[in-house]
């Protein structure tokens, strides 16, 4: 307990899923804590049963497709909280395709992304979406919060939460998530780089992790505890939100203050690819 008294953290994506899980860990390690998301909530849900958590935390909405939206977001975290010594880029995410330039109405109407009746036209802004909210976002916020860390005492923390879908290997039925996510693991490296030794700068890489989300769309009907789904996974399950959040806590409390630029998988040591296949059946399975 403690490793994070007195810190200030923005975590991304907060309403559900691996945000909460990143939240609460950070919470529980003596953090104040505000998260944001699309939607209004009366407060952080990953304060929900923490001693005291309510009155260091708070759930705020912000438009992350639109730069001014960040701008304000972070203006009032500062305003109200004095400074940011972490951000968590965690919002993002996408539902996998069965094709690359003819995808599903379905598919982008679950994804949230812009859709049309045109074919071409929705896969385009299907993409243009993912590729927005998994790498375009995520620059925007760390660019947001660097200019005010860099007038802090103190060296800050970004951790960028990335995905295996981002191996070089390349990652079917996830084209632009992938490419995305790449893109995320080298800005990473570059922004350390520009960025020492104000701020540091990490990553890390999921595999899959047991979410509201994942048991919904990837998960098929008849094995929704992934006793087959996660043969292929050397650890034999999924990661969970709180093992994401204590990667986060431990790149953010001092324990690690020589690790910069670097991408640490969280994915139970499974190899690039093996579960496209098996995650792509839930969507055939409704299409």
């Amino acid at each position: 307990m403690g490793l994070l008294n007195g810190r200030v953290a923005v975590v991304t994506g907060t309403s559900r899923g691996v945000g909460v899980g990143i939240a609460r860990e950070l919470l529980l390690e003596g953090a104040t804590v505000i998260g944001c998301s699309r939607s209004a909530l009366p407060a952080l849900p990953a304060a929900d049963g923490i001693a005291g958590a309510a009155e260091r935390s708070a759930q705020w909405v912000c438009d992350q497709g639109d730069h001014g939206s960040i701008d304000q977001f972070v203006g009032r975290v500062v305003d109200t909280y004095g400074r940011i010594d972490i951000l968590v880029n965690n919002a993002g995410g996408t539902v996998p395709s069965p094709s690359v330039e003819s995808v599903p109405s379905l598919v982008s109407r679950i994804q949230g992304a812009p859709t049309s009746d045109d074919d071409y036209e929705r896969s385009v802004l299907f993409h243009a979406f993912a590729i927005q909210m998994n790498l375009i976002s995520p620059l925007w916020f760390a660019i947001r919060v660097y200019r005010q860390m860099k007038e802090q005492e103190g060296t800050g923390s970004i951790v960028n939460i990335s995905s295996g879908a981002g191996h070089p290997a390349g990652s079917p039925t996830l084209v632009s998530y992938g490419a995305a996510k790449s893109g995320l693991n080298h800005l990473t490296r570059s922004l350390a780089q520009e960025w020492g030794p104000k701020v540091r700068v990490n990553c890390l890489a999921l595999g899959p992790t047991m979410t509201e989300n994942f048991q919904s769309f990837v998960l098929p009907d008849d094995d929704k505890s992934g006793r087959q789904y996660f043969q292929k996974v050397p650890l034999q399950r999924a990661g969970e939100p709180r093992e994401v959040g204590r990667a986060c806590v431990f790149l953010c409390s001092g324990q690690a203050d020589f690790v910069n630029g670097t991408t640490i998988e969280i994915d139970g040591g499974m190899l690039p690819g093996v579960l496209y296949e098996a995650g792509l059946k839930t969507i055939t399975d409704l299409l």
